[in-house]
This record gives C-alpha cells, structure tokens and sequence, in this order.
C-alpha cells in the first residue's frame, strides 16, 4: 500500500466513524514513516486513542510509537 493510498483509508475510516475535519498525512524526511493525524482542538485523550485504534484497524499497524501514528488534537 502506498502513503497516499493509507493516508485516504484511514481519512476515509475517521469520518465514517464521525471524525468530521480532521487532517491525516504522513511525515517527511527522517519521519517518513510517521502516519500523523490531527484532531481539532480540545479533542480528550479518549477521542484521540479511538482515533488510533481506527487507524490501527485500517492500516495493520502497532500503535503509537513503534507502529508510528502519532495523533495530535490542535
């Protein structure tokens, strides 16, 4: 699967799953492998980790740090 078509399936994931707006892409340079998702701001812990679970499911990755997806709420 390539970055473009991971970063349209978990977008894709998120707003089925009510995530309206939010912003997903992938790092770049030494972060290349980096799957971030940004939640709008004031998003609780439990909103964000349900969020990765979500990309968790759609894509086979691990998790946070040694799967690599990194949610942020801003």
């Amino acid at each position: 699967m390539t970055r473009r078509e991971e970063t349209k399936l978990v977008k894709d994931a998120l707003e089925a799953n009510g995530y309206r707006g939010c912003r997903v892409k992938h790092g770049t340079g030494t972060a290349h492998g980096w799957l971030k998702i940004y939640l709008s701001a004031g998003t609780s812990w439990d909103v964000c980790t349900a969020a990765m679970m979500i990309a968790m499911q759609v894509t086979g990755r691990s998790g946070e740090y040694n799967g690599r997806i990194n949610v942020m709420s801003q």
